[in-house]
């Protein structure tokens, strides 16, 4: 592994997060995640020459990929490459061909793994309205959280309770303030956090506690900076005023350079100048808080005397990451015709980047995600390579890296293909198969090729588990082939509650499961394998269906937070609400109706509270303009 850092603004591939068309169910957001499907639902027996042997070394390989010492297999881990080595030797154990491999194909390429703070470039002093200055201890005293620009600024510092706007909520701490140009310093979170009645979301955190929500309100405010400091609530329950990581929340151009202090040094500034809160003075940030919680009433006022001069830059560091191959010759007149088998091997890590509970840095271990794709990748090329005779057409077994990153290693590999992408004539994909037990298989790209449904249709008869086929692409690794005119089919078993936390571990796993889906992959792949012609490719119609979801929006998103909060739009479906109201690629999704976004999780709780015809305001970043669009919602076989 060989990690490299260079300034912020230099020419490294920039990592974008993973996409799924997605439509909306009001209610669990889980269950509305899934994709959507549309051809019919087909159930029969099972079928495995080796089942309970393939049981038990899928358990293997997948407890081992899932375990801790792997450290969620993120990029810039050192378990990530160990999980490349243990794929690489299964495949050598098999006798399989990894050399071939050695070209620009599967050689190492660089990505952006995330960036830390440039110390002999950053600072930060408060000077008081005695003339006193003190310069803080970075690190120790405040850690910036965002850049802050090439050139140094000084500004007046003014108090702005919470830094939350939601009016919505009969709550403001910048209604009638006037921080323009100016520094504000904000507590973490929001009040009544302990009051199960709170306006904001009673005892969770609602979307007005994130650190997103905070520089969206701070930069409409025109503010110069965000000072963040610890909230009381969580400071006295957990014992401890911790920093966030160093560029915990992005960079980039527009952002409000954003630092985090520590409490003390919030309250050396409040005693000299404390928080006037009636005929009271409040010289803390708890004596703040308790009053903001007793009254719900904003505090927001500037500290006289106080200037911040500060200077906040981050060196990107970057990463080598590569893919992992191993060939079976094929033979006969279509030898030189390849089938690419699939799987993503990376996961999330430590959570810091696709969580969706970027508060817990925690090992995030991916056993259904997608730990179980890898072994069905590995489980393949053994089954196929103990055959005693070669297959008709050539199979290239690869697990492909950063897939979590935005699919860069299965892009790097289309841009970089080991054989010939004309002659390439279907990718299988497995990505995450952990769990037939709970809504069966989802078979995805089964239209993508004429001859598709009729193999799945007849393979299908007589199994003991549920296969869905579907028509829509979706935005694992399969993705790109499907843009290049190859025919894929997507193994998929749906999102559960573990999807992108630390709960996603190997004993969630149906590996009974994991085993049956592989069996079935086997018998499809041998009919596409025998088939005297190429399978024909075809252009997938429509969008998939789910009966349980009620709102459709018609747009692929990333999963990865872009700077200044949102969601950014990947895809816009043609003819659906999205696109009706001008809603285009790229523009980054902020508001729906009264409901701020500010990433993922957002975006689907606050989408399950319509239902298909509901007309509403969705507000975008495009670019430098912010635009309010009127959208009429859609039921998910598209009308109002």
């Amino acid at each position: 592994m060989r990690r490299t850092r260079v300034p912020v603004g230099s020419n490294v591939p920039v990592v974008l997060g993973r996409c799924d068309m997605i439509r909306w169910q009001r209610g669990p957001w889980l269950v509305a995640y899934a994709l959507l499907l549309t051809l019919s639902v087909i159930r029969g027996p099972v079928f495995s020459s080796d089942h309970e042997a393939a049981v038990a070394r899928l358990g293997e390989d997948i407890r081992y990929l899932s375990s801790d010492e792997l450290e969620g297999r993120g990029v810039g881990t050192a378990g990530l490459e160990k999980a490349a080595d243990y794929i690489r030797g299964r495949f050598k154990s098999l006798g399989i061909d990894t050399t071939a491999g050695a070209d620009v194909a599967m050689t190492p390429f660089p990505i952006t793994v995330g960036s830390e703070v440039a110390k002999q470039k950053t600072y930060l002093k408060l000077k008081g309205p005695r003339g006193e200055e003190c310069s803080l201890s970075l690190g120790e005293e405040y850690q910036p959280l965002t850049a802050s620009g090439a050139e140094p600024k000084t500004a007046d510092v003014v108090f702005a309770g919470y830094g939350i706007s939601a009016p919505n909520l009969n709550y403001d701490d910048y209604q009638g303030a006037d921080v323009a140009g100016k520094v504000v310093v904000v507590i973490r979170r929001e009040p009544q956090q302990g009051n199960e009645q709170s306006v904001f979301d009673g005892t969770r955190d609602s979307i007005h506690a994130s650190f997103n929500a905070k520089v969206q309100a701070a930069s409409k405010a025109g503010a110069a900076a965000i000072l963040l400091v610890n909230d009381p609530f969580t400071t006295s329950k957990e014992q401890k005023d911790e920093l966030s990581r160093a560029g915990a929340i992005g960079r980039g151009p527009g952002r409000v350079p954003f630092a985090h202090l520590k409490q003390a040094v919030v309250d050396n500034m409040l005693r000299q100048t404390p928080i006037k809160a009636g005929d009271k003075e409040l010289t803390s940030i708890a004596a703040v808080a308790a009053s903001i919680d007793e009254t719900l009433t904003p505090l927001t006022q500037p500290l006289p005397g106080w200037t911040a001069q500060f200077a906040f830059a981050f060196e990107t560091i970057t990463d080598e990451v590569s893919n992992v191959a191993a060939v079976i010759e094929g033979e006969g007149p279509l030898a030189d015709e390849t089938i690419v088998i699939g799987a993503h091997y990376d996961h999330v890590g430590y959570g810091s980047s696709g969580s969706l509970r970027p508060g817990a840095r925690v090992v995030h271990n991916g056993a259904d995600d997608n730990a179980s794709g890898t072994a069905a990748v590995m489980e393949l090329a053994r089954r196929y390579s103990t055959r005693d005779a070669k297959p008709a057409r050539r199979l290239l077994f690869i697990g492909f890296t950063a897939e979590e990153r935005g699919l860069l290693g299965s892009n790097h590999y289309l841009n970089n293909p080991l054989f010939p992408l004309e002659n390439t004539v279907a990718m299988l994909n497995f990505d995450m198969i952990g769990h037939v037990d709970v809504g069966g298989l989802q078979l995805n790209g089964v239209s993508s090729a004429k001859e598709f449904p009729a193999i799945v249709e007849k393979l299908s008869e007589g199994l003991d588990f549920t296969v869905i086929p579907a028509a829509m692409a979706g935005g694992s690794d399969h993705a790109g082939f499907y843009r290049r005119n190859i025919p894929f089919l997507f193994f998929f078993t749906g999102i559960t509650e573990t999807y992108h936390t630390p709960d996603d571990d190997f004993e969630t796993i149906d590996v009974e499961g994991v085993a049956k889906t592989i069996d079935f992959a086997e018998r499809v792949l041998d009919e596409i394998i025998a088939m005297p012609a190429r399978p024909e490719f075809t252009k997938m119609q429509g969008e998939s269906r789910r009966r349980r979801a009620s709102t459709f929006l018609g747009i692929r998103p990333d999963f990865s937070t872009p700077d200044g909060g949102g969601v950014r739009c990947a895809e816009v479906t043609p003819e659906s609400p999205a696109a009706k109201a001008d809603i285009r690629v790229g523009d980054v999704i902020t508001k729906i109706g009264d409901f701020d976004v500010t990433n993922m999780m957002g975006l689907m709780s606050t989408l399950g509270k319509f239902k298909g015809g509901d007309q509403v305001k969705i507000v975008v970043r495009r670019g430098a303009e912010v635009l309010t669009l009127d959208v009429t919602l859609a039921t998910p076989g598209g009308a109002p």
